[in-house]
């Protein structure tokens, strides 16, 4: 062996070594982001809907003085059954009493001076505008007396109609003022059960003639615990949100049932099924977690949901929010019964973000 290849032998050891210590580069491992998903059901776009409701009379008054007095007879009792012209309460009459007198007697004067001017006229010892002016005296002396004599009667207060007196919020012996309330006074024969739509409803309700409901429409009301079903006939509703709530009062009337005493203030749930109360073209609603809705699109208003559309792929679809209920957030936009939906962490989610469904393991 030479010198040359002695010499060259280590360089050659060394350089192998080098060469087998080199690993191929690693290359880059995206892992997708397992995610969970929610079918939409038919049982997701729910259409029945329950509101809770009050029982209020249809006929009810708060009865009160158009005078102010200090009350000196209080004739009623809550729970008692009165009739129309019944006195339910008296004020003091005095002061009354006497500007009544004071008014008669200034109706006497009058009316004496314009018969002496009547006389006067007729043998021409008087002018025309002198008993002119005398008649005009005795008609404001007539008004005052009439008026006075109005007052009188105001200072009894009588029932408007056959009732059942409800509440008698005033004592005997206090001084009430002008529409104070005294008594309330209601007619427990028909009621009316009082209940909130929200505009998110009524918007998507058909109109008929210019009107969201038909005159015909019944609903569904239940009372208390039970679960009998007793139907109701529409009675009215507000044209005019609230502007605190955003919801539409509605306004239902039942006569009073003979299996069940209901009484003012009683509490109610009205049932409904939107999909006989809303349009059919309507959109369905939807009820999906608070996290599947996001707001990390190009517009910050609009609110969309991630629909997992193949394989490692997400769609954002815009939707429109309604209520937050027991059911879940509202929903609705273009999304059909079948649709995988993210159903938590959308706000994290991007057009470019790799998923895949996230399977609970068992045990887990």
């Amino acid at each position: 062996m030479s010198v040359t290849r002695l010499y060259l032998m280590p360089i050659i050891i060394t350089l192998l070594v080098m060469t087998g210590c080199e690993q191929p580069p690693a290359e880059s491992v995206f892992l997708a982001q397992p995610v969970k998903l929610m079918t939409l059901e038919p049982g997701t776009a729910s259409a029945m809907r329950q509101f809770p409701a009050q029982v209020e009379a249809t006929i009810r008054s708060n009865l009160s003085f158009r005078i102010a007095g200090e009350l000196i007879e209080l004739k009623v009792k809550p729970g008692q059954r009165v009739h129309a012209g019944d006195v339910i309460a008296r004020i003091d009459d005095r002061n009354a009493r006497s500007e009544l007198d004071s008014a008669r007697a200034r109706l006497e004067l009058t009316k004496a001076s314009l018969e002496r001017m009547r006389f006067a006229l007729q043998h021409k010892a008087v002018s025309q505008s002198q008993f002119d002016e005398a008649e005009n005296d005795w008609r404001a002396a007539r008004a005052t007396f009439d008026q006075a004599e109005e007052q009188l009667t105001h200072t009894k207060l009588r029932a408007p109609y056959d009732g059942v007196i409800a509440q008698v919020p005033a004592d005997n012996r206090q001084f009430v003022q002008v529409q104070e309330t005294v008594a309330i006074i209601q007619q427990p024969e028909l009621l009316d059960v009082v209940f909130h739509l929200p505009e998110q409803i009524v918007q998507r309700i058909p109109h008929s003639n210019g009107h969201p409901f038909s005159e015909d429409a019944s609903f569904e009301v239940r009372f208390s615990n039970s679960d009998k079903v007793y139907l109701a006939q529409l009675a009215s509703y507000t044209t005019q949100a609230n502007t605190q709530s955003l919801t539409y009062e509605i306004k239902l009337t039942l006569p009073q049932p003979d299996d069940i005493t209901l009484l003012d203030g009683m509490s109610a749930t009205v049932r409904l099924d939107l999909n006989k109360l809303q349009s059919n073209t309507a959109a369905p609603l939807w009820y999906l977690p608070p996290e599947a809705v996001s707001y990390a699109g190009d517009n910050s208003t609009q609110a969309q949901i991630w629909r997992y559309s193949s394989s490692e792929q997400l769609e954002a679809v815009p939707v429109t929010i309604g209520r937050l209920t027991s059911s879940g957030l509202e929903v609705s936009g273009e999304l059909m019964e079948g649709d995988r939906i993210v159903a938590a962490g959308a706000e994290r989610l991007t057009l470019d973000t790799k998923v895949t469904p996230w399977v609970k393991e068992r045990g887990l």
